[in-house]
């Protein structure tokens, strides 16, 4: 079957949470017992209550919806630590220090598991304002783009799929034109073209 053409250039939403998922690693307290479990990404367990077990988000989301597990939020989604990279958001020109699949991981754990994480509310409204710090960022670094590239150290999965179509038609113009520069076409209020369904927070609300 062919790929439309502006899927060609970016992950789909469900393709990043199939990644993310599948390649980050999480704490659960599970319920049950069991010895060790051989999967195709490693050796897992054991299962021994109330003890901890670190096993690929996936299984851990898995569990949680079987009533199996509670899965424990990693350090970096607690209040304090997304107030601080809030902080640096909003007070430094780079981005701040963040897992590079920080909004996939995190809308899944929130999604399935919100009852585990202390203070859900409270950290999806500082995910969503970090978020929306790092997208005025992106806007500005488009602003600033040439044909020799840019960069933007820093930037998550998710907002490289979300620029990248522009990116590529952006720099493609430019290099017809031989080499010269020429401002990005985008004013600091334009939204970032996307292929994600957002809510009126910038939560990806896309299905996955």
């Amino acid at each position: 079957m062919a790929v439309p053409g502006q899927k060609k250039e970016s992950l789909t939403p469900s393709e990043l949470h199939f990644i993310a998922t599948s390649e980050y690693v999480v704490e659960i307290v599970p319920n049950f017992s069991m010895g060790q479990i051989r999967l195709l990404s490693g050796i897992w367990g054991p299962f021994t209550p109330p003890g901890k077990a670190r096993v690929p988000l996936w299984l851990a989301l898995d569990l949680k919806r079987r009533k199996r597990c509670s899965i424990v939020a990693p350090e970096w989604m607690s209040v304090d630590h997304l107030q601080e990279r809030l902080k640096d958001e909003t007070t430094h020109g780079e981005y701040a220090d963040l897992p590079f699949r920080y909004l996939e991981i995190s809308k899944a754990i929130i999604g399935v598991a919100g009852e585990d994480v202390d203070n859900a509310a409270l950290i999806r409204s500082l995910l969503m304002d970090i978020r929306q710090a790092r997208q005025t960022k992106s806007r500005q670094g488009v602003v600033k783009m040439n044909d020799a590239g840019m960069a933007m150290t820093g930037i998550s999965q998710l907002e490289i799929n979300e620029l990248r179509p522009f990116f590529v038609q952006s720099f493609g113009v430019m290099r017809r034109l031989g080499g010269a520069h020429v401002a990005a076409p985008m004013s600091q209020s334009t939204q970032i073209p996307s292929q994600f369904t957002l809510d009126e927070d910038g939560w990806d609300v896309s299905g996955v």
